[in-house]
């Protein structure tokens, strides 16, 4: 078999497997055999319901819709309920044939329409193509005498059947007569119902393979068919109705949809199943009532139709508190919930600009947010520079009393201000002359003053800026670091320093904006440490992050680049490149083993902030290697980070923490980097980073993780993995 025609298999075999396993909103290969087993224990009905999922996938594909939504299984799994449906209800004879081909054109345009109509809005359609299609069907279908309706379904036993499948028979319903809890049987028997089979060894075999699908969605359809079988008691329903016509599936389904896979799975996505079931029952029983007027079903109608409303409702939300929805879908309740919760401590201010800070060298925070003195009201969140020497004086001392104080003597006068972040020059004040040091301007209270507009309502202002000394204009375009202006003493300021603030509007003097700066260097006596998004304290002595020349080039990954990996002491070689995706994330690829690393370099910080693929790729090693790196060189600093658990817990470890991911984590996953070695501190020609992976439970490391990597002639020269006593290191090139 060539690789053409391989690939070709592999793609319509895993369209097909998709189309059984997104009914459950998964796509695992294995969960999805074990679906379509359970289909064929009544064989018509499995056949149909492939057939049907083969039709409706090769159609679409003809007809050119996208490739990828095909292989997901967005047209399949309808086509499966369908299919299903149809081959329980009717007969098999040659008007079935037609009527199942027509069916599935009839779905396949319900689908198209529903899925444009919906997307507009961010709604998925569910399952509201195969019920609008079904009731089509079997609407029409009592118009047709040659259309005959199979009802050996509604007997307990069909002999024939049974006598001419024994052993099958036999097999599929051995579990049937076990003594089990009412609720548990009722339970297995509605997943069994789910693809229209009635034997509880089905029921059991959906449910080993959704547990080991994901422990999330396992735990949230218990909680959700738990609901439904308590509230049909209190209403004093009958609970067995919930395994005939999809009817119990739906508060499964509705419980997997919200508590897990339209929304990030926490408590208060658990407390929306248990709210909302009492809500679907009472939809699903008085739609059932209705159309049994018609005498059709309603299947799985009300949990699409909750789901989507409740989806819309949350979409008009102005904040989001408790719910959240899932941005990128993963497909797996863990991994979202370990990413989610991942980029929650990582990323919780990545939508904020990343303002530095505006002048060179290290200052002082002289007064911080809520300052005792004039940051104080609306004007509480600014800050306030000065340089102070090593006895925390802000000043020369003069030699002599007749020399006196001037502004001169103070450090920070005449000191550069520059842009803390890109922008349009929005308004300049230029009429201030400087005080004499004790003396202040209290009319003029902010002496000249430049405010800075960043766009999409952020705006900057710098005040007590020395008169004459801007180095740009209203309406210039800056970026971040361009000269502005001298640091002065104009205005309400008994001696130079700069005032610093973020506001909404553009206008002096205007209500401050509580804003971190993005990163910072702290230093506490002779120790630094880097800050990430967060404000200064006041007394803190800041600086910005120097970058290093060799770490910037080194890290700098274009889009179109190729990396060439080859193992040391082999022929190896291991090839990447370099893409970004139609949302403008930058990643690196590996043909070879399929996988994703997605990063970000801002100029000061490169990071990786997601990984797709193979655990045991090279590519993946690199993602942890190099998960997150400052691009200026400090021997003292050392970056920490937190990797997702979804990584690293053992399949023993995970199984236990995915049940109690949405609510406790009793694992993590950290990340520590520093520079071990560099030939020269100011312009090093050569650096050495040492990274550590450590995985925990509660205290206890259970796996441990250390890399190098090498950096020389403006590049990444060598990266290096030590593992269990074993190194293992890669030459690093780029074509």
């Amino acid at each position: 078999m060539t690789l053409i025609s391989k690939l070709k298999t592999n793609y319509w075999l895993q369209c097909v497997l998709n189309s059984y396993s997104l009914i459950f909103f998964s796509n695992d290969n294995l969960f999805a055999i074990c679906i379509l087993i359970v289909c064929f224990f009544t064989p018509f009905v499995g056949l149909c319901g492939l057939a049907s999922v083969v039709l409706i996938n090769v159609a679409a594909y003809f007809i050119g819709f996208n490739k990828e939504e095909i292989k997901i299984g967005l047209f399949g799994f309808n086509a499966l309920f369908l299919g299903m449906a149809i081959g329980y209800e009717f007969s098999f004879n040659f008007a079935f044939i037609i009527l199942f081909i027509s069916s599935i054109i009839i779905l396949l345009l319900i689908t198209v329409s529903l899925k444009g109509f919906l997307s507009a809005s961010y709604l998925p359609f569910l399952s509201m193509p195969f019920i609008i299609t079904y009731w089509i069907v079997s609407l029409s279908a009592a118009n047709f005498t040659n259309i005959q309706l199979d009802e050996s379904h509604i007997y307990v036993v069909n002999e024939a059947a049974r006598n001419q499948t024994s052993s099958f028979y036999v097999f599929i319903n051995s579990l049937d007569h076990l003594s089990l809890f009412p609720l548990a049987i009722t339970y297995f028997k509605t997943l069994a119902g789910t693809f229209f089979q009635t034997s509880i060894l089905a029921g059991v075999i959906i449910a080993l393979g959704l547990l080991q699908f994901s422990r999330i969605a396992f735990s949230l359809s218990i909680l959700g068919f738990t609901c439904a079988y308590l509230y049909y008691s209190v209403f004093g329903a009958d609970v067995n109705d919930l395994n005939h016509n999809l009817l119990g599936a739906n508060f499964i389904f509705l419980a997997i949809a919200i508590g897990c896979f339209f929304v990030i799975p926490n408590i208060n996505s658990y407390i929306a199943v248990v709210v909302l079931t009492p809500v679907l029952l009472l939809t699903t029983l008085a739609l059932t009532k209705i159309l049994s007027i018609f005498q059709i079903h309603s299947y799985s109608f009300s949990f699409s139709l909750i789901t989507i409303l409740f989806l819309f409702a949350l979409n008009q939300r102005l904040f989001s508190k408790y719910l959240h929805l899932v941005t990128i879908q993963y497909f797996s309740a863990e991994k979202t919930i370990y990413k989610y919760l991942n980029s929650l401590q990582r990323f919780k201010n990545e939508h904020l600009y990343k303002i530095s800070l505006p002048f060179v060298g290290e200052w002082n925070v002289s007064q911080g947010y809520d300052g005792k003195i004039t940051h104080l009201g609306d004007w509480s969140k600014a800050l306030d520079f000065v340089i102070e020497d090593s006895n925390s004086n802000t000043y020369m001392i003069p030699k002599s009393a007749r020399e006196g104080f001037t502004k001169d003597s103070f450090y920070c006068y005449n000191k550069e201000i520059l842009a803390p972040f890109e922008g349009y020059v929005y308004d300049i004040v230029n009429t201030v002359e400087d005080n004499d040091i004790g003396d202040m301007d209290t009319k003029l209270n902010w002496g000249n003053t430049i405010l800075l507009n960043h766009l999409n309502g952020l705006f900057s202002q710098i005040s007590h800026i020395k008169k004459d000394s801007f180095g740009v204009f209203i309406g210039q375009y800056v970026t971040k670091g361009t000269y502005l202006a001298r640091c002065g003493n104009s205005g309400r300021s008994p001696e130079p320093h700069i005032h610093f603030q973020l506001q909404t509007i553009p206008i002096v003097g205007a209500k401050t904006l509580e804003y971190p700066i993005s990163y910072f260097i702290e230093r506490q006596g002779n120790e630094k440490k880097l800050i990430l998004s967060d404000v200064p304290k006041e007394g803190a002595f800041i600086s910005n992050v120097q970058i290093n020349e060799l770490l910037v080039i080194g890290f700098a990954l274009m889009p179109g680049q190729k990396i060439v990996m080859q193992k040391e002491n082999s022929s190896e070689k291991i090839y990447w490149e370099i893409f970004t995706d139609a949302i403008n994330r930058t990643y690196i690829y590996c043909e070879k083993t399929n996988s994703y690393a997605y990063f970000v370099n801002d100029g000061t910080m490169f990071y990786f902030t997601d990984f797709e693929g193979k655990k045991s790729s090279v590519l993946f090693q690199f993602y942890l290697a190099s998960y997150r790196q400052l691009l200026g060189y400090y021997e003292t600093i050392t970056i920490q980070d937190k990797v997702p658990l979804i990584h690293f817990n053992n399949k023993l470890i995970a199984f236990f923490q995915d049940f109690f991911a949405p609510f406790y984590l009793f694992t993590t996953a950290n990340y520590t980097s520093t520079f071990s070695y560099a030939d020269n501190q100011y312009a090093p020609q050569k650096i050495l980073i040492n990274s550590e992976i450590e995985a925990k439970i509660i205290n206890y490391t259970f796996k441990k993780i250390n890399y190098e990597l090498e950096l020389k002639d403006h590049k990444i020269q060598r990266f290096t993995i030590h593992h269990k006593n074993k190194s293992t290191s890669y030459q690093y090139s780029l074509q």
